[in-house]
């Protein structure tokens, strides 16, 4: 009989998804530090689970590692599109996720992709990048479907932040949870998160 001793509790993922962990790698090797953690991925790809041929729409690809969970968590039928702003990165993560059809990576000011925009509405949106994140978040409001789901992170204090990286958190915090079309709710665990689903507002 087992001891409850013996069981080790941890709510970190049992297994990373093969590209995933071939993006982390590469961000290791390179010392690229602002990936997503695995607890962060995880939740990820579980809530992405729930837009069956769903659109989704990652900003801030980085090299790859949010879009391996997001993609572990899609169904055949649901498609992603990833934006990054950097060249040589978002090369990087095309070249990741060159082996799954269903990611487009493009390279893009992430302000100026939404607002040329015209496109299917998003059921799915992580935001994994400053400006849009902080800044220009009604740029993606027009473009989210009924009942969407929007995800942001990196929400509590960590070694990358810079100097004034924890009042416009702190910004961040208060205004989302005032925001009139969303109900949103903050997760203080693994980086600090928001989740949220979008109710498109009577026309």
């Amino acid at each position: 009989m087992t001891s409850t001793d013996d069981f080790v509790y941890t709510d970190l993922p049992p297994a990373v998804p093969a590209l995933s962990a071939k993006a982390q790698a590469i961000a290791d090797r390179g010392r690229w530090r602002l990936s997503s953690e695995p607890r962060t991925g995880a939740l990820l790809r579980t809530l992405v689970a729930s837009k069956p041929g769903g659109l989704v729409l990652e900003v801030g690809s980085g090299v790859g590692v949010g879009s391996g969970w997001l993609l572990d968590g899609m169904d055949a039928e649901a498609r992603l599109i990833t934006l990054e702003v950097h060249v040589r990165i978002s090369g990087v993560c095309r070249e990741v996720l060159a082996e799954d059809p269903r990611a487009e990576v493009i390279t893009a000011d992430a302000t100026e992709w939404l607002a040329n925009y015209s496109g299917r509405p998003f059921d799915f949106v992580f935001v994994d990048t400053t400006i849009t994140k902080f800044d220009r978040r009604d740029l993606l409001w027009p473009h989210l479907a009924d009942g969407a789901l929007f995800v942001a992170d990196d929400l509590l204090p960590g070694d990358t932040w810079a100097p004034d990286h924890p009042e416009r958190v702190q910004r961040f915090r208060r205004e989302i949870m005032a925001e009139p079309d969303l109900l949103p709710v903050l997760v203080d665990w693994a980086s600090g998160l928001v989740i949220a689903t979008y109710r498109r507002p009577s026309r």
